[in-house]
């Protein structure tokens, strides 16, 4: 019980932060309604526990190797500048999400895709899988018997935080308007905008510069 009281409580001090996969649920509960921002957020949850599984593999050591660091840094930015773009554009419009966005044609699956997506390329998720996080997950997880109950643990609080951010917003939506769309999506598009200037300036400062130095 105390390993997967462990691994709730981990889970929570990840997600309980203003991340973008938490703005992104609350636009699009905001705008959509509750089922489709759970579709999101249940597919950051798969995402989570991928990289804690991957934390108790030692994928931390792997993420420090210049191949898969030059793949995170390149298709992070590009993936992070993406949804900034859109949320820009829905803040610019005004009103509800743009019909190009990803987040009005994620329905289904395509949400679960979505929300998963933005965890798996969230620079929070890597960082702590390459620090903390994952020295953390590797210690508890050294046997299957330890495992199994801190990933459950870390599953559940996840889903759970999903279920509440989502119900809560798409339960009060009604009380929101046009200036609540448009104020969270600015804070989306500025969130995103500054973890993929983040992610830029530091891979090029840990990868292109170095390589450019030695030539």
């Amino acid at each position: 019980m105390e390993i997967f009281l462990l691994g709730a409580a981990l889970a929570f001090s990840i997600n309980i932060e203003l991340g973008v996969v938490n703005v992104m649920i609350v636009r699009t509960a905001i705008d959509r309604g509750a089922w489709p921002a759970l579709l999101i957020g249940l597919g950051s949850c798969i995402g989570d526990v991928i990289w804690a599984c991957a934390g108790a593999l030692g994928v931390s050591a792997l993420l420090q190797w210049p191949p898969a660091a030059w793949i995170l840094w390149l298709g992070g930015s590009a993936i992070l500048c993406w949804f900034a773009a859109a949320a820009l554009r829905d803040a610019v419009r005004g009103g509800s999400i743009d019909d190009s966005s990803p987040l009005r044609r994620a329905t289904g699956l395509r949400a679960v895709g979505l929300g998963l997506g933005v965890a798996l390329s969230s620079p929070t998720l890597i960082l702590w899988t390459a620090t903390v996080g994952g020295s953390v997950v590797a210690s508890q997880a050294t046997s299957i018997a330890g495992f199994i109950p801190f990933i459950s643990g870390f599953a559940t609080a996840a889903v759970l935080h999903s279920v509440v951010l989502a119900g809560v917003v798409g339960a009060t939506r009604r009380f929101t308007g046009p200036r609540t769309i448009r104020a969270v999506s600015l804070v989306s598009a500025l969130m995103f905008a500054a973890f993929a200037i983040g992610i830029f300036v530091d891979g090029a400062n840990r990868l292109a510069l170095p390589l450019l130095a030695g030539n």
